[in-house]
C-alpha cells in the first residue's frame, strides 16, 4: 500500500481561499475497512486557525498570515498578550506565520477564522511534520546498518566499521552515515489520500502515517 514519499500547516468569515496551508494536531492512527481491506489511517483534529495579523508586502516587505492554533495559552507573556488582544483572540499554545501569494493577504482580515473546510476539494495533501527525538543513537538503530559478525573472535558486533583512508583524502566525506542524534527533523509525507472530513468535529482522516508524536503540530497543504 503506499502512502506517501518522505523528504528532509473556509471561514466562515472568508468566501475566497486566503490560504492554502492549515495547522493542526496529531490525534493517532487507527484503521478503517474498505470491504475486506484493512486501511491504516491517521486522524488530524484541525481547529479553527485564527488569523491574528495579516502582513502586506507595502507594510512589512512580504505577504503572510500570522495564525493563533491549538489550545488555549493560559499565562502568554506581554508581548504576545497585547498582539492577542489587538485583534480579539484568545491566547492559543502556537502562533505561526502563513506566507500567502502576492495579493493573498488582502483576503482575510483579523479576527477570521480558517476551517477545515479549506480541504473540502483536495484530494491529496502533503502533511510537514517534526520527526520523534530518538535522542543519540548507533548506526545499526539510526542508519539499518547489518553489523558485523557475532563469531568467529569478532568484538566489533555493532560498530560501523571504516569511515574513510587517513592516506587519500585524508578526511571523512560530509554525509557520512554515522551515529548521531536520530529524529527531531522536519518530515514531509507527500500525496496522502484524505479518506474524510468532519467539519462539525474539524477531524480530517488521511490514510497513512504522518510524522510526529501524538498531539503534535503539523501543517497540512493541498498537494501540488
Amino acid at each position: 500500500m503506499t502512502t506517501g514519499t518522505r523528504a528532509v500547516a473556509q471561514s466562515s468569515a472568508v468566501n475566497t481561499k486566503p490560504a492554502n496551508i492549515l495547522y493542526g494536531t496529531k490525534v493517532g492512527m487507527t484503521r478503517i475497512f474498505d470491504g475486506d481491506i484493512v486501511v491504516p489511517v491517521t486522524v488530524i483534529q484541525v481547529l479553527p486557525n485564527e488569523v491574528v495579523e495579516v502582513k502586506t508586502l507595502d507594510k512589512h516587505g512580504h505577504d503572510a498570515i500570522k495564525v493563533a492554533v491549538g489550545g488555549k495559552k493560559r499565562k502568554p507573556n506581554k508581548a504576545l498578550a497585547g498582539e492577542y488582544k489587538k485583534a480579539d483572540v484568545a491566547p492559543r499554545h502556537f502562533l505561526r506565520e502563513i506566507p500567502v501569494a502576492p495579493g493573498g493577504s488582502d483576503l482575510a482580515k483579523a479576527g477570521a477564522k480558517l476551517t477545515v473546510a479549506l480541504l473540502d476539494k483536495a484530494k491529496l495533501i502533503d502533511v510537514i511534520g517534526q520527526s520523534k527525538g530518538r535522542g543519540f543513537a548507533g548506526v545499526v538503530k539510526r542508519h539499518n546498518f547489518g553489523g558485523h559478525k557475532m563469531t568467529h573472535g569478532a568484538m566489533g558486533h555493532r560498530t560501523p566499521g571504516s569511515i574513510g583512508c587517513r592516506m587519500d583524502p585524508g578526511r571523512v566525506f560530509k554525509g557520512k552515515r554515522m551515529a548521531g542524534r536520530w529524529g527531531n527533523e522536519q518530515v514531509t509525507i507527500k500525496n496522502l489520500k484524505i479518506v474524510s472530513i468532519d467539519t462539525e468535529q474539524h477531524l480530517v482522516v488521511v490514510r497513512g502515517a504522518i510524522p510526529g508524536p501524538t498531539g503534535g503540530l503539523v501543517a497540512i497543504k493541498q498537494a501540488s
